[in-house]
């Protein structure tokens, strides 16, 4: 019995996924009308090379080439700014080409609009192994828009004060994307393989993406669970008024193995995640006495000065 419910399971939740597939893209802004204004322009990807940014604050660096390293932050921190101009609409996704970043620091790009040269704006950066993952600049809403004059990355040191834990940083370079179905699928598939790490949340909720994810996978494997569930009945629904024969298993079978491959489907998407999780903890706690790990724990020391020295070792 389980092996052709197996096999109707497998078969339906591919024809589920083509079926999701097709209704998101045909329906595309219906679901995502922040993209509206950033779609039809006629432009190429602008390739900026990490030469190009210039250090505003940093405790130390050099250019390699085209390549620009930062060897130490300053006050916990290191900005690498260049001004540019383009129109915010021609490309509503950034790529940073960064190498050598860890968990011991934070990024964020900065821009700043021709009309409110006097205001800065920024958007969080997602890590993923030492890189950062492609920004949708359209969830920087309305401050998102017109002229761009300015354009920065900065990195941030954790409460823990570790700056990049002595890490060189590299700058390649960056890369303004227009809209495109590449584009789009990119990051989707990174906003679902690079989720959050661990944070003050954590006990209570294990977020599946980043806030600024564009869909959430909990809701696309239930999605193809359930329409994998309704092909396989209207299937043999459809068997059964022509008068040929239906499986011999029950549809219950079926939902039982769809239920089995969305679950799979869903947990395979955190297995990245939960490789950098144990590395991140490994590092900061495996055998270290107490008072050492509570000073990296970004967590409990949220005081750059002393990390509340005076509770040691009961905070």
């Amino acid at each position: 019995m389980w092996k052709p419910a197996f096999k109707e399971a497998g078969v339906v939740f591919c024809v589920a996924a083509v079926v999701l597939v097709a209704v998101y893209s045909l329906w595309f802004f219906d679901f995502h009308p922040e993209f509206e204004p950033f779609a039809g322009h006629d432009v190429e990807t602008a390739v900026i090379p990490g030469k190009a940014f210039q250090p505003l604050v940093a405790g130390g660096g050099f250019l390699d080439g085209d390549t620009g390293v930062i060897t130490a932050f300053a006050e916990g921190q290191a900005i690498l700014s260049m001004p540019i101009n383009f129109l915010a609409e021609d490309f509503p996704f950034i790529k940073f080409n960064i190498e050598g970043i860890t968990t011991w620091a934070n990024a964020a790009v900065y821009w700043r609009r021709a009309d409110e040269p006097e205001l800065l704006y920024n958007l969080p950066l997602n890590q993923s192994w030492g890189e950062l993952t492609q920004v949708a600049m359209v969830y920087g809403k309305d401050k998102y828009r017109g002229r761009i004059i300015e354009l920065a990355i900065g990195f941030h040191s954790d409460p823990t004060d570790h700056d990049n834990n002595g890490e060189p940083i590299r700058m390649n370079g960056a890369e303004l994307r227009p809209f495109s179905a590449a584009a789009v699928a990119e990051q989707i598939f990174e906003d679902w393989t690079n989720p959050p790490l661990w944070g003050g949340w954590s006990n209570n909720i294990v977020r599946g993406i980043h806030a600024a994810g564009m869909v959430y996978p909990n809701l696309v494997a239930n999605l193809l669970v359930v329409t994998g569930l309704l092909v396989a009945g209207l299937w043999r629904l459809g068997k059964k008024l022509r008068k040929k024969a239906i499986p011999s298993h029950r549809l219950l079978a079926t939902a039982l193995c769809l239920c089995l491959m969305g679950w799979v489907f869903n947990d395979a998407l955190r297995w990245h995640w939960r490789i950098a999780q144990l590395a991140d903890t490994h590092e900061r706690y495996a055998g270290l006495p107490l008072e050492e790990r509570i000073r990296n724990n970004p967590i409990r020391c949220g005081r750059r000065d002393d990390c509340f020295e005076h509770l040691l070792p009961y905070f």
